[in-house]
């Protein structure tokens, strides 16, 4: 009975350190696993943080641009006063090319942050996009007329982007905040 007592106890000692081998294995390899998700987490974050630098500075320039034609068709607005017509109608195809060259350049840096994600900074890109859109349309009132500008509309465009620019601010630093879930 020794030698098959001898053959079992050799057997459960084998079986043991095999169980400890596949759970030594399962918490190394998990371990791995977290270890590669933080360092690509990292990479991530390193990439958005640009992305999202790039965005905000062609943001903030772009509604500095929308300021300025508020600001520099006066010359124009005096040509108009003079030569009654013709300034009004220069004033207002320039409101409208200049107000689209520089919602393009604020559309492009939008889209590429949009298609990172995740859906809480899309959401506010929407905003965004809204807002830019409203700046817009709000340069372009009344343009072409003794009206123009439109402070009213203009005012209320601004506050809507100040805000907008405030919730992707909110999204952008949850994204970068959320830690990696290995297994998700």
């Amino acid at each position: 009975m020794t030698g098959e007592v001898a053959t079992i106890a050799a057997a459960a000692i084998a079986a043991t350190g095999a169980l400890v081998g596949v759970f030594s294995g399962i918490i190394v390899g998990r371990r791995q696993v977290t270890d590669q998700a933080s360092v690509e987490h990292g990479q991530w974050l390193r990439g958005q943080r640009q992305e999202y630098t790039v965005f905000l500075a062609a943001w903030d320039a772009g509604i500095w641009e929308f300021g300025e034609l508020i600001r520099e068709p006066y010359d124009l607005i005096h040509a108009a006063e003079i030569y009654e017509g013709d300034g009004f109608e220069e004033m207002q195809k320039h409101l409208y090319e200049k107000s689209f060259l520089t919602w393009q350049s604020m559309q492009r840096p939008l889209e590429r942050v949009q298609l990172l994600g995740p859906a809480s900074v899309d959401e506010a890109c929407t905003s965004l996009a809204a807002a830019a859109d409203a700046l817009e349309t709000a340069v372009r009132v009344s343009s072409g007329t003794p009206e123009w500008p439109d402070y009213s509309a203009i005012g209320d465009a601004h506050d809507l982007a100040q805000g907008a620019r405030e919730q992707f601010l909110k999204a952008s630093r949850q994204a970068m905040r959320t830690p990696p879930h290995p297994g998700r």
